[in-house]
């Protein structure tokens, strides 16, 4: 499951519109310099300080009761066109008429295991399945999505929040879980609040 979750972070990438070694002269969307690593750890710490604040509002609902949570998701706990889906992300189609797409593969891209669902008529929701239409994940994305910056809470099905991120740019996300800083996302690798690498992934 964890393997998914991280996965899954990948799709709001997929959805809206590697690193060398010498981080410090590496350039993100909008001429931005991407400068945690040359940062003071004074600095960083302010940052993660104020992004948490910003995901971790009063407003932030941490656990529905599941009761009201499969209540308000009632119509999207099943996926009843997942075959349908499933084809159409199969044949690498990322979008149609009504809904965007996005598939998480094992093996390579032999083995669909789980996708996304965004509908057009609601793009602050996107809702993950398995690969037999069940559903798994839900991301609630905030008011000004898909413009830069831009977070979002992803909740289990069960209604707890499972993690937060903070989507500084394309190629830039800020990760939490319970609360905690879990890593800074640049491209394919992960770096702590140290700007220590932690950790990459292959399909950035």
């Amino acid at each position: 499951m964890k393997k998914l979750f991280l996965l899954i972070t990948l799709l709001l990438l997929v959805i809206s519109p590697i690193l060398a070694e010498d981080s410090e002269n590496l350039i993100i969307s909008g001429n931005v310099s991407f400068d945690w690593v040359s940062k003071s750890q004074l600095e960083r710490d302010e940052n993660i300080d104020k992004i948490k604040s910003i995901l971790y509002s009063k407003s932030i609902i941490t656990k529905y009761p599941k009761s009201e949570f499969k209540q308000k998701y009632q119509n999207f706990l099943r996926d009843e066109n997942y075959q349908k889906h499933y084809m159409e992300i199969l044949s690498g189609k990322k979008e149609n008429e009504t809904e965007r797409l996005a598939g998480f593969f094992k093996f390579g891209d032999r083995i669909l295991y789980a996708y996304g669902v965004q509908y057009k008529n609601d793009i602050y929701t996107t809702y993950y399945y398995d690969a037999l239409g069940y559903l798994r994940y839900i991301d609630k994305m905030s008011e000004n999505y898909p413009n830069y910056p831009y977070y979002t809470h992803q909740y289990r099905v069960t209604g707890e929040l499972a993690g937060s991120f903070y989507f500084q740019s394309y190629d830039t996300q800020y990760e939490y879980k319970n609360g905690k800083f879990k890593g800074l996302w640049y491209k394919d690798t992960m770096f702590d609040a140290r700007a220590k690498k932690i950790m990459t992934r292959t399909n950035y």
